[in-house]
């Protein structure tokens, strides 16, 4: 057990690695909550999201639910606790992107013969869902939804790739799980690829995992690029997986819930999927007929923990600045040749993908356009994107109020803007037009902002009045202790 007086760490890889040990964690750290009866259906939902008017919401483990086997359990909060993301600012960007180099190594799985996850097993006619919380998170979702920070494991029918992706699954019967994907994601590619083979694609699907494992099946990976190898680097220690007894595909040992089977082609199995309470905060994808998977088998462990994740809004503080994404965004930059990157951030409301901000020092002519374009259409910024905000490096980005001027002061919008048609977006876009949505069109347009000094008349651009930062700090540092006010 956790020593109760160890002070938690800035980034814990045990914790990441082990979802038990993560509970351990938030307890030492006082931000570990145990709510008892409450109801699966609206009422857990009701509380998750409202525990995300705070910045930092608590760990909540939901115990004893109404009309649930009292041995099973509910965690809520698992990215967002404060132990876990630290301050979210920009030193955390860059200390994630500067982390040790054997982090961010891949480290292959490590296949072992059996784990945990294979303490108790439900086999053909013992399928059955039902037995485990199904929760309904939002009053006009259509259906029942197991899978909110779910991992759904597919593998390629032609190479080694496992790709782990976050999908909403929802409970269609006892032995049949909705699943939609948007396409163009990795699961998408993959299971299209068994199907043209005139073949059903083996699927499992985690709905309780180490958190690590939470945080990339949810980022932007490479196609053939291994998750599980992406999550062995951020903890320093191969994950271990063990074959999926009916489909195959390799499952985390540990897994707390794996339902494991099959996805036929749509053409011969599809159901109403929908519509479901998204994060950009609307109902936009309507109920529409989706793939299903085939629940062949269920595994969990003793006293099994469900995590459930659904979005909130992006008006909602808890609805966070996720520190990897824009780390990754920033990596792409960079990786794309982009030269003088100084932070990249996400403006609050625009949730994890709409506004997209890029803090540059000005280079080259061109320079500011080159980073929005290139923001626009790489990997990790290419999925309904609404906006990009190119802005100079004495903008502080993570303050929505120095973004907002920069666009008032230095952006001429006939000039000094792009808007690029034909841009990856889903049908989770409530912007997206009823008639491309019915004909999965699913395309947008984009806007980049260029809000920086004009490059060829930068020198003469009017002078900032605003105190230098170097002599504010020399400021603080005197006085703060007379006038408390200067504080940060």
């Amino acid at each position: 057990m956790l020593d109760k007086t160890e002070k938690p760490k800035r980034y814990d890889a045990a914790a990441m690695g082990d979802l038990r040990v993560f509970l351990e964690r938030a307890e030492a750290a006082g931000e570990f909550k145990r709510v008892k009866g409450a109801d699966p259906e609206l009422e857990i939902g009701a509380i998750f999201e409202l525990s995300h008017e705070h910045l930092y919401p608590p760990v909540m483990v939901f115990e004893e639910m109404k009309g649930c086997d009292p041995t099973h359990r509910m965690l809520c909060n698992v990215r967002v606790a404060k132990f876990v993301v630290g301050d979210l600012n920009m030193d955390a960007v860059k200390a994630y992107r500067n982390r040790p180099k054997e982090r961010s190594q891949p480290i292959p799985p490590r296949l072992v013969n059996t784990g945990p996850v294979y303490e108790n097993v439900m086999e053909g006619d013992a399928v059955d869902i039902n037995k485990l919380p199904t929760p309904r998170w939002h009053e006009a979702d259509g259906g029942n939804y197991v899978g909110t920070e779910c991992v759904v494991i597919v593998k390629d029918p032609d190479s080694d790739w496992v790709n782990l992706g976050t999908y909403r699954v929802s409970v269609r019967d006892k032995t049949t799980l909705s699943v939609f994907i948007e396409e163009g994601k990795g699961g998408d590619v993959i299971r299209r690829k068994w199907w043209a083979k005139g073949k059903p694609c083996p699927i499992a699907i985690c709905v309780g995992q180490a958190p690590i494992l939470g945080v990339v099946a949810s980022g932007a990976s490479k196609e053939g690029e291994s998750e599980f190898a992406t999550a062995g680097g951020a903890i320093g220690r191969p994950i271990d997986v063990v074959p999926a007894r009916v489909s195959g595909v390799p499952i985390p040992a540990d897994a707390e819930i794996v339902y494991d089977g099959f996805m036929p082609p749509p053409s011969e199995d599809s159901r109403p999927e929908g519509p479901f309470g998204e994060w950009p905060g609307y109902y936009a994808s309507d109920a529409r007929l989706e793939p299903v998977m085939h629940v062949k088998a269920i595994y969990h462990r003793n006293n099994p923990i469900m995590i459930g994740q659904p979005p909130t809004a992006p008006t909602y503080p808890g609805r966070q600045i996720k520190i990897p994404q824009v780390a990754g965004l920033w990596d792409a930059l960079e990786a794309a040749g982009v030269p003088g990157i100084k932070g990249v951030w996400k403006l609050p409301g625009g949730g994890s993908s709409f506004i997209n901000i890029i803090s540059i020092k000005q280079l080259h002519p061109g320079h500011a356009k080159m980073a929005g374009l290139v923001a626009a259409g790489c990997r990790a910024g290419a999925y309904m994107t609404r906006m990009i905000i190119v802005v100079d490096e004495d903008i502080d980005i993570t303050n929505p109020t120095e973004v907002m001027w920069a666009v008032a002061t230095r952006w001429d919008p006939k000039g000094d803007t792009d808007v690029i048609d034909g841009c990856w977006t889903g049908l989770i876009d409530p912007a997206l037009h009823p008639d491309k949505r019915d004909n999965g069109d699913t395309t947008t347009a984009r806007m980049i902002i260029y809000a920086t000094r004009p490059f060829h008349w930068k020198d003469k651009f009017p002078t900032v009045n605003k105190v230098p930062p170097e002599y504010a700090d020399k400021i603080r540092a005197k006085w703060s202790a007379e006038l408390p006010f200067l504080s940060k």
